[in-house]
C-alpha cells in the first residue's frame, strides 16, 4: 500500500505532514510506504520517502506555477496543480494501490474500511454536505464548482486515470485559461464519472457538517467516522484551519498527535 501527499509552500509547517503520518501508521494495520512529494527536507520523519515534483504536465512544480502567465492575483490558476501529478501513468514508478491525502485530513479511525471500498474504479470524496438543490442550480457552480472533495484519492493506474493525465497534458492552455480554482474543479467538471465516493457514514467537514439536509451542524466531533476534512472557503470567516481547530476543540489532539 502507497500513501501520497504533497507539500509545497508555507501555508503549512512541517508538523502537518509528520502528524499525517503518525495518523496513517496508527490507523492502517498492514504495511506500507509513505511518500511525499516535496522539495523540503528538514524536519520530515525520515520514514517519510521523498519524491520530485514531476515535470510531464506543463508548470507543475511549485517554481514553474510562480513564472506563469497563469499565476493571477498572487495566486496560481488551478493552485493546488502538483496534485494533478498523482494521475501521471506510473508516476514515480511507484506500483500498486495508492491513497492520496490532503495534509490537512484528520484521520479517527482504522482505514481499513474505507480502503475495502475500492475495487476497480478510482475513488474520491463527495461533499455530501453541500445543498443537492442548490448545486443544480448555474451560478453555485460558478461559485463553487465541484461536486467533489479532493482531500482523498484512491486508485491504481488504469484507463481511467490514464484519461485524466492525457486530457491535461493534450489540453494544458485550455484547461489553465478554463478552471481559476482547485484541482477539484477541474475533475468534478471533467472525470466525475470515473470516481465512485466514500459514503458520508466514513467521512465529514469539520466546517460544514456531514450531509445535506439533516446532519449540518459545524464544528461537532463524529468519533464514528473515519476521516475528517476541513474545508475552508475564503467567504466564510467562520471556517477554521486545522490548526485553529486544534487550539479550541481538545478532542482533535486525541488523533491529530
Amino acid at each position: 500500500m502507497n500513501f501520497i501527499c504533497s507539500y509545497w509552500g508555507d501555508k503549512y509547517p512541517v508538523e502537518y505532514v509528520n502528524r499525517l503520518y503518525n495518523m496513517v501508521e496508527r490507523n492502517y494495520h498492514a504495511p506500507f510506504v509513505f511518500y511525499c512529494q516535496t522539495y523540503k527536507h528538514h524536519g520530515l520523519n525520515p520514514k517519510i520517502e521523498l519524491i520530485p515534483f514531476l515535470e510531464e504536465l506543463p508548470e507543475s512544480t511549485p517554481d514553474a506555477m510562480k513564472e506563469s502567465e497563469h499565476y493571477k492575483n498572487n495566486k496560481p490558476v488551478l493552485w493546488d496543480r502538483p496534485k494533478l501529478n498523482y494521475w501521471c501513468p506510473d508516476g514515480w514508478g511507484i506500483k500498486g494501490m495508492k491513497v492520496a491525502l490532503d495534509l490537512d485530513v484528520i484521520i479517527q479511525n482504522d482505514l481499513g474500511p474505507l480502503i475495502d471500498l475500492y475495487k476497480d474504479k478510482p475513488i474520491t470524496l463527495r461533499s455530501w454536505w453541500h445543498n443537492r438543490k442548490e448545486e443544480k442550480e448555474p451560478a453555485w457552480r460558478k461559485r463553487y464548482g465541484a461536486f467533489n472533495n479532493g482531500s482523498l484519492y484512491m486508485w491504481e493506474d488504469n484507463d481511467a486515470t490514464k484519461a485524466i493525465w492525457d486530457d491535461l497534458v493534450e489540453n494544458t492552455p485550455k484547461l489553465y485559461h478554463l478552471f481559476h480554482g482547485g484541482s477539484d474543479n477541474f475533475i468534478s467538471t471533467r472525470h466525475l464519472d470515473k470516481f465512485d465516493f466514500v459514503p458520508s457514514s466514513m467521512v465529514y467537514s469539520f466546517n460544514r457538517g456531514c450531509e445535506w439536509p439533516d446532519d449540518l451542524e459545524p464544528y461537532l466531533h463524529r468519533p464514528e467516522k473515519i476521516l475528517c476534512t476541513f474545508n475552508c472557503d475564503e467567504r466564510y470567516d467562520t471556517h477554521y484551519q486545522l490548526h485553529e481547530a486544534y487550539e479550541n476543540h481538545p478532542w482533535i489532539n486525541d488523533y491529530w498527535k
